[in-house]
């Protein structure tokens, strides 16, 4: 698994796990907090925690989004969680760790890649270069590329 998406209104699930799925990147579901958590589990047993988590912020009844991120952070501080809310000023007063994201729905495919590919180990499929995009010529001015040299 590359992301866990945890939401518990089904279609707001099924949409990002499709956006996510479509990039190539290995998807896990869950509806609560408490699923979610088991699931992460799970996985950090057989194969190591999973690289990101997606949850929105208000999760119906047990555990939020916040609540389920300082968990998963406190077990695995490598992870990384991107919150979806559609309501921004649930997040006041918190400040957000390195491995710490927020997106505001209606969720852009585009920002919601982004924010998971910013957190996403280097090894991970699905991975994408912060200069990926520029052009050869761009990112061996910045370092990013290897020129080959000739004979």
């Amino acid at each position: 698994m590359d992301v866990l998406v945890v939401e518990d209104e089904p279609l707001v699930r099924e949409v990002v796990t499709h956006m996510l799925r479509e990039a190539g990147f290995r998807i896990a579901e869950a509806a609560t907090a408490d699923a979610a958590l088991a699931l992460a589990e799970g996985a950090a047993a057989a194969n190591g925690p999973p690289p990101v988590v997606v949850t929105g912020l208000h999760l119906g009844s047990g555990p939020d989004g916040l609540a389920l991120g300082r968990e998963v952070l406190r077990r695995w501080p490598e992870v990384g969680m991107v919150y979806i809310t559609c309501h921004p000023e649930a997040l006041d007063g918190r400040l957000l760790g390195p491995r710490e994201h927020y997106i505001v729905k209606p969720i852009a495919p585009e920002t919601l890649l982004h924010a998971v590919r910013r957190l996403m180990p280097a090894w991970a499929p699905g991975w994408t270069p912060s200069w990926a995009g520029l052009g050869h010529a761009v990112a061996v001015a910045l370092g990013a590329a290897v020129t080959p040299r000739g004979p």
